[in-house]
């Protein structure tokens, strides 16, 4: 099954459905979900095979015949999803119906610091009450960097100072289950596309603006990925500084990101500009200032309001998406200035985007790892899947 196809989400979806109700027919499941009675009956049958769900007679109805109702059943083992982020590492243990039955959080550190820190998630999910019950079937890591295709070495990870570095080689030393590593930003649109607000929608863009910035496309239903893994890759989009000439054009990373907020807001106490700034403040305070009236506060959000319309006419020139979903801690931190970010893009985008805030906090790409994961276990049943099958 390859989740990079959207459509393969599908499947998921209808066993969300299936345990969320209890037990359901594939009409209803048909109807709630927009899909075809053809297309809901071939993920019914794979998930028979897998032994997730059961089939059997309803309630007699009055008249007519006893429909059959699905029901979830579960099935033995688990997957284990990680979001190395770039200063905090997320993990989570889930069952095969993608519920979240463990968590584990530590902070990421740099290089080795950084592998050691996944390695050590990892191991406390497998060996916790909860994974020693769900044998570990897959392993899914997203990183703030890329996988070199040619290379196979994570590379473009700044935040985690990777340059050509061999994590692969390192799970590999580490890992007995299978494992993928992809991109967190392409991970946060698959969670974005199963149970996010790109859920039902052919053409997105999800953009993850926090430590570092990032982004998934999809386009026509399909995850991509480009010639090198980097689609996607906001951060560098040339974005004008502001001071007025092409040579000061900059990358989008380097004036509106964590740290260039921070670094602008800082500037501008040094400066003698009165604020309510402390000291100490964090990127969340600079937010909490600027909707408290305070002068610098204001001026690093406008500034990065208009930053972030910038990159999304720029993507929507590109790519054309329905939608952008703006996620990361700056993302959504930018729910109060959404009317304005609209009407900035509205004023210069063709066919402006819907542009939404994500809904999934800061769980997006531990549920795209989860998605993936499940999508690996599917893989590794198929042959007994068809094995099982009767001879026509």
């Amino acid at each position: 099954m390859d989740v990079r196809n959207i459509a393969e989400l599908n499947s998921f979806l209808v066993l969300d459905a299936i345990k969320s109700h209890g037990q359901v027919t594939r009409r209803q499941l048909a109807g709630e979900l927009s899909l075809s009675d053809a297309s809901v009956s071939r993920i019914v049958q794979r998930l028979l095979l897998a032994g997730l769900v059961a089939e059997g007679p309803g309630e007699k109805s009055a008249r007519g015949r006893t429909p059959a109702v699905l029901r979830f059943v579960g099935a033995g083992g688990g997957v284990i999803a990680v979001d190395l982020g770039g200063t905090r590492c997320h993990g989570a243990l889930a069952d095969l119906a993608g519920t979240v039955v463990a968590e584990d959080f530590r902070l990421t550190g740099e290089g080795k610091d950084a592998a050691r820190a996944l390695l050590g998630c990892i191991a406390a999910l497998r060996s916790s009450p909860e994974g020693r019950e769900l044998p570990v079937r897959a392993v899914v890591v997203g990183i703030p960097a890329l996988i070199d295709p040619h290379t196979g070495l994570a590379t473009a990870g700044p935040n985690v100072h990777w340059q050509d570095f061999d994590l692969l080689g390192i799970l590999a030393d580490n890992l007995a289950e299978p494992f993928e590593v992809d991109n967190d930003a392409n991970l946060m649109a698959l969670g974005q596309a199963w149970r996010g607000a790109g859920r039902g929608v052919h053409s997105f863009v999800a953009m993850s603006l926090g430590t570092g910035i990032g982004g998934g496309i999809v386009i026509d239903g399909h995850l991509i990925s480009g010639s090198h893994n980097a689609a996607g890759e906001l951060a560098d989009i040339p974005v004008s500084s502001g001071r007025g000439s092409p040579s000061a054009n900059v990358g989008f990373e380097e004036v509106a990101s964590g740290p260039a907020l921070r670094d602008q807001a800082a500037g501008l106490v040094a400066s003698g500009l009165g604020t309510s700034l402390t000291r100490d403040f964090s990127v969340s305070d600079i937010f909490a200032a600027a909707a408290a009236g305070d002068g610098i506060g204001r001026l690093v959000v406008r500034d990065l309001v208009a930053h972030v319309a910038a990159a999304i006419v720029g993507m929507t020139a590109l790519v054309d998406p329905e939608r952008v979903i703006l996620d990361g801690s700056i993302g959504r931190a930018l729910e109060p200035w959404l009317p304005e970010l609209r009407a900035t893009v509205h004023e210069r985008a063709f066919r402006p985007p819907e542009i939404v805030i994500s809904r999934l906090g800061p769980n997006a790409t531990v549920i795209g790892a989860i998605a993936r994961a499940l999508a690996m276990v599917s893989e590794q049943d198929a042959p007994l899947q068809l094995a099982r099958r009767p001879l026509t």
